[in-house]
């Protein structure tokens, strides 16, 4: 399955749309891209930064953004159909932004994120 990177970007954005306003609300100094590259391994996104609940600190100012990357060839790759893709995107999206919300790996599993 494969879709150019402005298709792929416009999924993203709608699934974004599908968080819950409580928490789509929260999303603060956070930047999401798409990596059309390759070579990115296993992983299909990434979440770089410091999490919401550690930024309430003095230090936290003048920072950049955070990042959300999701790797559409990884993404691509793991699935046949477009609706899988469009379900692995939202996926993929909604375990990061848990990262972002201080989640680890064990919580986002338990919640199959």
């Amino acid at each position: 399955m494969h879709l150019e990177k402005e298709e792929f970007e416009e999924i993203v954005y709608q699934k974004l749309e599908l968080l819950p306003s409580e928490f789509r609300d929260r999303l603060e100094n956070i930047e999401i891209f798409v990596d059309d590259g390759t070579g990115n391994g296993p992983f299909f996104g990434l979440y770089e930064g410091i999490p919401f609940p550690h930024r309430k600190n003095p230090g936290y100012s003048l920072v950049m953004p955070d990042k959300i990357i999701l790797f559409q060839k990884e993404i691509e790759r793991s699935c046949r159909t477009r609706e899988q893709l469009e379900k692995k995107i939202e996926r993929v999206l909604f375990h990061e932004i848990g990262h972002y919300f201080g989640m680890d790996e064990d919580e986002l599993r338990r919640m199959k994120l």
